[in-house]
């Protein structure tokens, strides 16, 4: 087995220890690791790294949770690069155990306060977003192809200061941070340079404006845990089921159900592991109440519930002194459902890019889904088109069982559909489809509806489907266009290779061309970063100073927020244009 995962703050105590000959060679032996044969159980771990050397492990929960508790028996213990190692290349635990989250019950909120001492940021959480503000910069520096085990180290410590100062949500975009850059340094494909880009643009702005007390304070903070407040009573009814399979290693589905008002709710079934998760999590049994309903039948049933929890986000909790039972169904035909596709799509559209602009963890349950009724076109490239009005949406799935009946669907031209979907910012008209109902012979087990991800359609359940003929392919639609490009790209290149890579290259063609074609705030702003990448200060021997200030990480920022509301306000509007929106 792989060596046993460690609390943040523990790397950067292991490799501080370390002197610095040893330090710089902590990466170069990472393979290392793969030689090693680790046996452990909840309490422990060990591992014989030759005849005369064993690492052991004194685990809480399964976590190294302090650096005292890694013990190495070689002569250079606690200084040697055998413990550097193991740290540097184990995973890092979030160090937060989410009760809430499996019990539902509401908690006491421990950032959300009234008083005037919580309504601004203290000197501490200044300080501690100070310290990773720091440490991005460390990483801008370097990029990710020269963050190694001490840049991350430093992110990690910085990422502990800011959980004990209480700014959850800052230490847990540190976290996927480091991820990325341990994934980025041991070749990984899952290695995004622009999700790389787009994270250290949220933290880093995230940090500013803790450090100047600008926004909600509560918001900025974040929190430890899902917190849960009651809701009271609910009748709820069965919308779809949601497939989910996430880079992060958790699948499951997430059912999401309607009240009375038309708002809606989610139930999430989420575990470790892959897609072969999925269908355990459909088939289990939903943990709220006893309604004796599976989160597949929920989808399609209802629900009476009292005494319920629900986070921010509108996800229902499941404690003790929540009571749910089974009710009867609604169509999607039918109040309340049927609300969902009264609202006009532009409306629609306007709704969701909102809601992308806001933290996951205060982004409402369907905030970003359309609800769309139109008619079958055909395909259109890996789409299935749905005619909706004077415009039309593509829909694609995610999945091979969703792209497999809507490839069904696209060889039924002419049928009336209405389907759940979740739009895509960067592709105009384009969403990926979570559930489809219409004019299909569907047999009792698929009442109501289909959901893509998890159910299977039949050519027989596409009525008149042998009558029909699939027309020439229309082109997909275009993605959204990036005129801010040349900027963008030297946000990448230096969030790969570091300032250094931004130094060399001359900015000045691509500045020109943004201005001749009126886009000087961008051309200003990419010839500001290409100035503050620049090291200009020279010490008496005329040796190159490098430059520690905040002029270059604050150029690159500017450049990146600049660059992320520009294309969401492109996005916006290529969508708009797309569904016909005066």
């Amino acid at each position: 087995m792989s060596v046993p995962p460690v609390f943040p703050a523990v790397v950067a105590d292991v490799l501080d220890a370390l002197p610095p000959r040893l330090r710089k060679r902590v990466d170069a032996s990472l393979g290392r690791v793969a030689e090693w044969t680790v046996t452990a159980d909840a309490d422990a771990a060990r591992a014989e790294l030759d005849a005369e050397t064993a690492l052991t492990w004194t685990l809480r929960q399964g976590v190294l949770t302090t650096a005292d508790d890694l013990v190495c028996s070689c002569l250079l213990a606690p200084k040697c690069l055998h413990r550097g190692i193991a740290v540097a290349a184990a995973e890092i635990a979030d160090g937060v155990q989410e009760t809430a989250a499996a019990t539902g019950e509401p908690v006491a909120d421990t950032v959300e306060t009234t008083s005037d001492e919580g309504a601004t940021t203290s000197d501490d959480e200044r300080a501690a977003a100070s310290a990773l503000w720091a440490a991005c910069g460390t990483v801008l520096r370097a990029g990710a192809a020269g963050s190694g085990a001490v840049v991350r180290a430093e992110l990690l410590r910085a990422v502990h200061v800011a959980r004990v100062a209480g700014l959850h949500r800052a230490a847990a975009n540190g976290l996927r941070i480091a991820a990325t850059l341990a994934a980025a340094r041991a070749g990984d494909s899952s290695f995004d340079r622009e999700a790389l880009t787009a994270e250290l643009v949220e933290l880093m702005l995230l940090c500013h404006d803790l450090r100047t007390g600008t926004g909600p304070a509560a918001e900025l903070r974040g929190t430890a845990r899902r917190e849960y407040r009651p809701i009271g009573s609910l009748r709820l009814y069965g919308l779809c089921t949601e497939v989910v399979v996430a880079a992060s290693g958790y699948a499951g589905v997430v059912t999401h159900l309607v009240d009375d008002g038309g708002v809606l709710w989610t139930v999430p079934a989420i575990m470790p592991g892959g897609a072969e998760r999925v269908a355990a999590a459909a088939s289990g049994p939903v943990a709220i109440g006893e309604s004796g309903l599976s989160q597949r039948e929920l989808g399609r049933a209802g629900l009476l519930l009292s005494g319920g929890t629900a986070s921010a986000d509108h996800r229902l909790g499941a404690g003790k002194a929540v009571r749910a039972v089974a009710a009867s169904a609604a169509s999607w035909d039918e109040p309340p459902l049927a609300v969902l596709w009264a609202q006009p799509l532009p409306d629609q559209v306007t709704r969701a890019f909102h809601a992308h602009t806001r933290p996951e963890s205060h982004r409402p349950s369907g905030a970003d889904l359309l609800f769309v009724t139109g008619t079958v076109l055909g395909a259109a490239g890996d789409a299935l088109r749905l005619a909706t009005g004077e415009t039309h949406v593509d829909l694609v799935g995610d999945g091979d069982r969703a792209r497999e009946n809507l490839r069904v669907l696209a060889n039924a031209p002419g049928l009336r559909l209405r389907a759940v979907a979740r739009l895509l910012p960067d592709r105009p008209g384009t969403a990926v489809a979570l559930a489809v109902t219409g004019d299909l012979d569907l047999p009792t087990d698929l009442r109501h509806h289909v959901d893509l991800g998890l159910d299977r359609l039949q050519r027989s359940h596409v009525a008149g489907n042998g009558t029909r003929e699939l027309p020439a392919r229309p082109e997909p639609a275009e993605r959204v266009p990036r005129p801010a490009r040349p900027l963008e790209n030297v946000l990448h290149r230096i969030a790969l290779g570091g300032r250094a890579v931004a130094a060399v290259a001359s900015a000045g063609r691509e500045v020109a061309a943004l201005t001749r074609n009126g886009l000087t705030t961008t051309a200003d702003l990419l010839a500001g970063l290409a100035d503050a990448s620049r090291d200009r200060g020279r010490d008496a021997f005329g040796r190159v100073v490098h430059d520690e200030g905040e002029d270059f990480p604050m150029a690159w920022l500017r450049a990146g927020v600049h660059v992320r509301e520009f294309t969401r306000a492109a996005a916006r509007r290529a969508w708009l244009t797309e569904v016909g929106s005066k």
